[in-house]
């Protein structure tokens, strides 16, 4: 999201949302640079201007929204409530993101692996915050005991399935109506 902030008056933020969408949908090897400025109405140059090449131009996309989804996930996480509120919280924040942000959302999910390492320390590993829930929940009793970051993946990819399952599907409108449902299954999952 700070990406798009940036710049404002000039051609960045619409590179970068055509980058997001061609990213998402063909992937980054499969979408050349000339494709990007065809698509954003530049010249391929211009994008130069701002990003040396098209590996810099899909890192600072990835960490961009990764960075703010998982904030958002660390906020809840270290917010108020229980474990089952918290997981309520999470599960809306992963529905709505996918909703809200498709592009963006499915960007993120299919290229954690190859850009996690390339995240500046200050940017919080969702891994990460999805332990420090399953962690807190077992010293409070509200979930089961056993390996937190085997949990945490479970929690994790069970959300991300569900979201990025509905995207493909094309029924992104259903995704915030299943909240409950998708909020009690993972809740089931993990519980104590």
């Amino acid at each position: 999201m700070d990406i798009l902030k940036e710049k404002p008056d000039t051609k960045r933020p619409v590179i970068i949302r055509v980058a997001t969408t061609l990213f998402a949908k063909r992937g980054v090897d499969a979408t050349s640079m000339r494709e990007i400025a065809e698509a954003a109405g530049v010249r391929e140059a211009a994008i130069y201007r701002y990003f040396a090449g098209k590996e810099e131009l899909s890192r600072d996309i990835f960490v961009s929204w990764y960075g703010w989804y998982s904030r958002q996930l660390l906020a809840i996480v270290r917010g108020p409530g229980d474990t089952k509120d918290k997981v309520r919280g999470a599960a809306r924040l992963e529905l709505s993101a996918a909703e809200e942000h498709t592009e963006a959302f499915t960007y993120f999910c299919e290229n954690e692996a190859r850009f996690l390492r390339a995240l500046p320390a200050e940017v919080p590993r969702a891994r990460d915050v999805f332990i420090e829930l399953i962690t807190e929940g077992q010293k409070r009793c509200e979930v089961k005991s056993g390996d937190a970051g085997l949990l945490a993946d479970m929690l994790s990819g069970a959300l991300c399935a569900v979201a990025l399952t509905s995207i493909r599907r094309r029924r992104r409108g259903d995704l915030t109506n299943h909240l409950d449902l998708v909020a009690e299954t993972c809740w089931a999952m993990i519980t104590a």
